[in-house]
């Protein structure tokens, strides 16, 4: 695990989608923005 820098990029990672699809961090490289939410789990 990398540990995250303020004022550096963020390294990249993977995570699945809602839909199942598996998504990078580095597939949105050129895009202006990314919003992320990490909600918590559910029971």
């Amino acid at each position: 695990m990398s540990k995250v820098t303020l004022d550096k990029p963020a390294p990249d990672f993977t995570l699945t989608d809602f839909n199942g699809k598996i998504v990078r961090l580095s597939d949105f490289y050129d895009k202006k923005n990314v919003f992320l939410v990490f909600n918590r789990g559910f029971m």
